[in-house]
């Protein structure tokens, strides 16, 4: 049966102008047509009606880094991750709902122990459990001296290169590497780097040769360089990314994630970790540069989308943040919505309302054009043309 969605305006993430009284036409869960209420005509009578006339309806939202299982407010992450795969899938569960009830309905998972994001894609996708659909990573690829190594460690480019292949062979949409220190972690400055630029390349040949692409957690320095050079595609965090740096994004039509809730809130890092002086020392340093940089790229025209790393329905907060280093509310939006679709290689199916892809859509009763703020308060949540929220 076909269903028609009524709205005061449509925002479809294309960065067009929102369309007053537009209206979507789905069936099976796909978008048949888009339009305004009276181009409609005399056929409204055939179809079911959601009467969202007083909501201003959006694409459903991408969150383009996430995690399932970690809580940054509980402190330590790396002993969240080695907790046994059935606990971790429980602990997910809350997590994936308070992503869904933000708007997100679309994820990229960054890294689990066990394949245990493959395990909830499958859960999800078979109607198991609700949840966002999730892109897939594996387990992430860390040396054993680098941040985010939990339990699973990849040394040497034959060990990468095993590890990469299992988590494709397992499933995986997509490969995660850990190419410089991190925030959470006490293991190295924000810098350092843990793979040679071979290391490095191999996860990218690796990942190629099937079709698909690698991710690194990079947030500057040497790391950050090689992982460009290499044709690492999706450069994570990058709080401390030069303007050549940038420059050199821009060259490769690569894309940079952005994630500040992490950093930034005070139920994030600061919550817990911050009473360790060597966390603290970075989240201070990053807090620094963070903003600073992120206004140069936002200025570039680089490609950039958003993510939350774990903050579990912040996603309005990441958007928030975007808007206060300089970026539009509308530049806010599409970082969560077409352009989060292209960066997580989905564009063809999500993150945009547009004839042929899934329907997908949130509806709030404020105009998040005016005010990126009222990303707070979504309504209702629909996947796939059926409502979850």
């Amino acid at each position: 049966m076909y269903t028609l969605v009524k709205s005061k305006a449509l925002i479809d993430g294309t960065g067009r102008g929102p369309i007053p009284n537009g209206c979507i036409l789905y069936c099976d869960g796909v978008i048949r047509e888009v339009g305004r209420y009276e181009e409609f005509g005399s056929n409204i009578a055939d179809y079911k009606v959601i009467d969202l006339s007083d909501s201003y309806i959006l694409p459903g939202l991408i969150n383009s880094h996430t995690h399932l299982s970690i809580v940054p407010a509980e402190g330590n992450q790396l002993a969240q991750m080695r907790l046994p795969a059935a606990t971790n899938i429980l602990r997910s569960m809350p997590n994936i709902r308070k992503d869904l009830e933000s708007g997100v309905t679309t994820m990229r998972i960054m890294g689990e122990e066990h394949f245990m994001d493959i395990e909830m894609k499958e859960g999800i996708k078979k109607k198991w459990i609700s949840g966002p659909r999730l892109l897939v990573s594996g387990r992430g690829l860390v040396a054993t001296n680098g941040h985010g190594a939990a339990i699973t460690v990849s040394d040497g480019k034959e060990e990468i290169r095993k590890h990469g292949r299992q988590n494709l062979a397992k499933g995986a949409d997509f490969l995660k590497i850990f190419a410089t220190g991190g925030v959470s972690s006490t293991s190295g400055s924000l810098d350092f780097c843990g793979y040679t630029y071979e290391e490095i390349a191999t996860v990218v040949e690796e990942a190629e040769r099937v079709g698909t692409y690698v991710a690194a957690h990079a947030h500057g320095g040497k790391g950050l360089d090689w992982c460009l050079e290499a044709g690492v595609r999706t450069i994570e965090h990058a709080a401390f990314i030069t303007e050549e740096q940038v420059d050199k994004v821009i060259q490769k039509d690569g894309w940079i994630i952005g994630t500040f809730s992490i950093l930034f809130h005070p139920t994030g890092i600061e919550q817990t970790d911050f009473h360790i002086p060597a966390i603290r020392e970075k989240v201070l340093q990053a807090r620094e540069v963070a903003a600073a940089n992120f206004q140069r790229v936002i200025a570039s025209g680089a490609n950039l989308a958003l993510g939350t790393d774990s903050m579990h329905g912040m996603i309005n907060y990441e958007m928030e943040c975007l808007v206060n280093f300089g970026a539009t509310p509308k530049q806010a939006i599409q970082a969560v919505t077409g352009h989060a679709a292209k960066a997580c290689r989905v564009e063809k199916t999500v993150g945009t309302l547009e004839v042929g892809k899934a329907a997908d859509f949130i509806a709030l009763k404020n105009n998040p054009l005016d005010d990126i703020r009222h990303m707070r308060n979504v309504e209702y949540v629909y996947k796939d043309g059926e409502r979850f929220v």
